[in-house]
């Protein structure tokens, strides 16, 4: 039998047994070739037939087919019983439908599998950010404020992500806010040009700058007479180029005293005595002027300092007696010396009474005479203070009547030094 033959009637033996219930119910003539007529026939007309290509596979019938019956005419063997169970798979051919076709002698290279897409990388940022700001002026005075506001901040990616950075040209920065940022008021304590630069830093590290330059002057210009004194000396400090726009200028002795002065060119005098709060001053003090304009006060400008040099001598004051000193007309001037060798007595301080019986009188500053019925009132009468010329001092007496007259004169100078009492009497009639 052809071998080509012997797998499709087998399958058409079991499909027909299996349609029969499971049993083989073939004509046992099938179990043989050699009595069927159409055997040879079929073999030579199959043997004409091309061989199947081995990797085509003979298609299996579908399950809903079903497979004709052999004709009873043909005498087919039926296959001898065996153990195996009729649900057993037939066996199998010589050569498998289903079988891999032989390997050609060339083999073909596997083929690589192809790489896995790769995504495109970020295009880098390298856009700068921008920024401005504005100020309130570009000309201040040492100590004044100037303002700095923000202004718009412009970048390719969210603004609120970009840093901002004042340096105020002095050393000192300032980091400002993203947003509801309020303008900056930046004092300067020296003099000098500075530079004011906002820096704007994005998230890729993009930065860009922004600058101005603002000019810090010292107003005004200054001289002083002398720097070295004594209490009480008068020093001249005179004022020069004062600015165009100074509405007041606040002038600090230094010893504690202020006094405003006007907005212009001018000389002022002083002189040292004591301080405000108490006590003679000795020693150096320093002299400052504050200037205000529409951006209000500069710092305390330095004006100078002036040296108060320490006296410790003691003036000398005499009296002089009149020529003719028991009569009346001969008391109209009283005179007397007065002499110091450090910073001289700005007065001498003469007190003049009249004793007559049981009334005593004082001679008042008014240049009048005044009864006194205590102690008490009597310690109380004032002196005359009397500014001295050249050494010498004179005091007129007006109203004088008869009784015993007493002139007491002492002197103290500017640094508190007191003289020794100097004294005359005389009864006059």
């Amino acid at each position: 039998m052809n071998a080509r033959l012997k797998r499709p009637i087998l399958a058409v033996v079991v499909s027909s047994a299996l349609l029969a219930g499971g049993a083989f119910a073939a004509s046992p003539a099938l179990a043989s070739d050699s009595g069927r007529s159409a055997t040879a026939d079929a073999g030579a007309v199959l043997a004409d037939e091309p061989t199947p290509d081995p990797s085509e596979t003979t298609p299996t019938p579908e399950p809903s087919e079903t497979t004709p019956a052999p004709d009873p005419s043909e005498t087919t063997s039926a296959p001898e019983p065996s153990d195996t169970p009729t649900t057993s798979a037939p066996e199998p051919s010589d050569t498998p439908t289903t079988s891999d076709p032989e390997p050609s002698g060339t083999t073909t290279p596997p083929v690589e599998p192809s790489s896995p897409p790769t995504s495109t990388p970020p295009v880098p940022d390298t856009i700068k950010p921008t920024g401005k700001f504005s100020l309130n002026t570009t000309s201040l005075w040492v100590g004044q404020k100037v303002t700095f506001t923000q202004g718009a901040v412009t970048d390719n990616g969210p603004v609120t992500e970009v840093t901002r950075v004042v340096s105020w040209g002095d050393g000192t920065s300032t980091t400002l806010k993203a947003t509801g940022q309020a303008p900056v008021n930046k004092q300067y304590t020296r003099n000098g040009k500075f530079t004011i630069t906002l820096t704007v830093t994005d998230k890729a590290k993009n930065s860009s700058k922004t600058s101005s330059v603002l000019n810090v002057t010292v107003p005004g210009k200054f001289k002083i007479s002398k720097y070295s004194i004594w209490p009480g000396e008068r020093v001249t400090t005179t004022f020069s180029s004062v600015p165009a726009g100074t509405t007041r200028i606040r002038f600090d002795n230094g010893d504690g005293y202020v006094q405003e002065i006007k907005p212009k060119n001018q000389a002022i005098k002083v002189f040292y005595y004591h301080r405000k709060n108490g006590g003679l001053i000795k020693g150096k003090v320093t002299l400052r002027a504050t200037f205000y304009n529409k951006f209000g006060a500069s710092s305390a400008v330095y004006v100078g300092v002036v040296n108060v040099k320490t006296d410790s001598w003691k003036p000398v004051v005499s009296v002089k007696k009149p020529k003719n000193p028991t009569k009346i007309k001969s008391w109209k001037t009283v005179t007397g010396t007065v002499s110091d060798k450090g910073s001289g007595a700005p007065y001498v301080y003469v007190w003049v009474t009249r004793i007559n019986g049981s009334a005593v009188y004082c001679y008042t500053p008014a240049k009048k005479w005044k009864r006194v019925y205590s102690e008490e009132q009597y310690n109380n009468c004032a002196p005359v203070a009397i500014t001295p010329s050249k050494g010498k001092w004179s005091l007129k007496i007006n109203g004088l009547g008869k009784g015993t007259v007493y002139v007491d004169a002492r002197a103290w100078d500017w640094a508190d030094n007191a003289s020794k009492w100097a004294s005359i009497q005389s009864k006059v009639k």
